[in-house]
């Protein structure tokens, strides 16, 4: 059975590391390896050349770190603690061939915009909205034991009504499983657009310097996640609108179950 190197020598395979250096010293950030033509096991992109290979990774991974420092600054401020010191300043991105051949090294500054008060106010309501959604769940289960468990024996839920319940119930969860979390789906905006604002960054910078080998490519890059910005805040507001949807029907659930039996 071949090993390792001999499946990505054959494959066009490749191996990529970045490392990151801050005031803690030099370490490594991310490491991965995958094959040319075929999804990269870090990104998903499937990548044409060792360029778009360490394009992909070293965008990803820079911006990982970015949305991982800005929510540590923002939970240090909402309870009360200086803000962190970032992980990196600098990355460097080495990507080697299936040979262990050096094909693209690459360093550059880690930018962490700065978080503003007007941040700091949208964390908070998106904390007080979870909160609430969490806190009308366990409303919701707690008036369902109670109308479960301290009904008068005497006069049962209707067998039509407790069968719509149950279905609406259903409805409901079936609809918040079928989409994505919210949280994932801010995550995955705020990556795109940080890495669509890196893009147009490097992209400005090649200009400048005239590097016009490299400009077109960059532009195009660019161009790819201007898009994917469009498409998750659709998408984010679309969630959101399934996530009330399930709790309308969830209300509904709430006001048949508890509503009080007919008279005799």
């Amino acid at each position: 059975m071949p090993d390792n190197h001999a499946r990505r020598t054959a494959a066009g395979g490749y191996t990529w590391q970045i490392v990151g250096r801050g005031p803690a010293g030099a370490a490594v950030a991310e490491s991965g390896e995958g094959v040319l033509a075929a999804p990269d096991p870090h990104t998903g992109r499937v990548c044409a050349n060792h360029i778009e290979v360490g394009t992909a990774v070293f965008d990803g991974v820079a911006a990982d770190l970015v949305v991982e420092h800005r929510n540590a600054v923002l939970e240090a401020r909402i309870d009360g603690r200086p803000d962190p010191a970032p992980p990196f300043d600098e990355l460097t991105l080495i990507v080697r061939d299936g040979d262990g051949v050096e094909r693209l090294s690459t360093t550059a500054t880690l930018t962490y915009p700065a978080v503003t008060v007007a941040d700091l106010d949208t964390y908070r309501a998106e904390l007080a909205t979870a909160e609430k959604h969490e806190r009308r769940r366990r409303e919701r289960r707690d008036r369902a034991v109670a109308a479960g468990t301290c009904a008068p024996p005497s006069s049962p839920l209707d067998p039509r009504v407790a069968r719509l319940v149950r279905e609406l119930r259903v409805e409901a969860a079936t609809v918040r499983e079928e989409v994505p979390d919210l949280d994932h789906c801010r995550a995955q905006l705020a990556l795109a657009q940080h890495t669509l604002h890196a893009a147009l960054a490097a992209a400005e910078q090649r200009r400048q310097s005239d590097n016009s080998d490299d400009i077109d490519y960059a532009y195009a890059f660019a161009q790819r996640w201007t898009p994917r910005v469009r498409r998750w805040a659709a998408i984010l507001e679309l969630i959101t609108e399934a996530y009330l949807d399930a709790d309308a029907v969830d209300a509904l659930a709430d006001r048949l179950s508890l509503r009080a039996p007919p008279a005799e």
